[in-house]
């Protein structure tokens, strides 16, 4: 990503609906199929910490990032974590040993998904689990994504997958962010059909909306959560699944 965009998650993500909704989801998911104590914890291109304070409600936390003005505000979140300057998957250490690796809205910013999945694998340990988020729906794709530097968005049947390729079993899988998917979709075709007119414009269209509305989409996306990670959501922006490593 732009090093802009990571200035702009350090100032958003303990507030803005999306990363406070977000948390909400992957906590249950985490609750519900992985466990309310996990043990060694990696979470890969961490960004700025964002994920990091409710990761350490599960476990002990390592975390890896190649970005440094990121690591160094990761190290800052308020929480025991050991931040590691890194890039996936080279980095990601192969030792088989952890408990859970997350991956929140990374592997798109990769050009090789699957191997970089491998690498996660190859650093849990037999029976352990995979969690990652990604985009969904690839006909939703906008300037968001150009500025984002992602390659992709994922449709459930693409991330289950890369997930299969990179030798994992998937236990759960659903989208997330249904409540919102029409306004967001409407806005991401109507910039769509502007930048047509206008071409060359990279926009990145995350700022923080006056209080009340923050607080009202951070409760609809966080109001998900049950569903998310109980019979799943057919239909949102963005997918979540948690895939098991080896032997259970």
């Amino acid at each position: 990503m732009d090093a802009a965009v990571y200035r702009a998650h350090a100032e958003l993500e303990r507030d803005h609906w999306w990363f406070v909704g977000r948390r909400a989801v992957v906590g249950d998911v985490l609750e519900r199929h992985v466990g309310t104590r996990v043990g060694r914890i990696l979470d890969v291109g961490c960004g700025t910490g964002g994920m990091l304070p409710l990761l350490a409600r599960f476990g002990d936390v390592t975390a890896l990032e190649p970005e440094p003005f990121a690591v160094d505000h990761a190290r800052r979140q308020p929480v025991e974590a050991e931040v590691v300057l890194g890039r996936v998957p080279e980095d990601v250490p192969a030792t088989a040993d952890f408990d859970l690796v997350t991956a929140f809205d990374v592997i798109e910013h990769l050009e090789d998904d699957v191997g970089a999945l491998r690498s996660m694998a190859s650093a849990t340990r037999p029976g352990g689990t995979v969690l990652v988020t990604v985009p969904a729906l690839p006909w939703l794709w906008s300037e968001h994504d150009v500025a984002n530097g992602h390659f992709r968005r994922y449709r459930r049947r693409d991330l289950a997958r890369v997930l299969d390729e990179a030798g994992m079993d998937v236990r759960h899988l659903s989208f997330f962010n249904a409540v919102l998917f029409a306004p967001i979709a409407a806005v991401r075709l109507v910039g769509r059909l502007r930048r047509a007119e206008r071409p060359g414009r990279s926009d990145f269209d995350m700022g923080l909306p006056p209080k009340p509305v923050n607080r009202l989409l951070a409760g609809l996306l966080g109001g998900e959560r049950r569903l998310v990670s109980g019979r799943g959501l057919r239909l949102g922006v963005s997918l979540i699944a948690v895939a098991r490593v080896g032997p259970s």
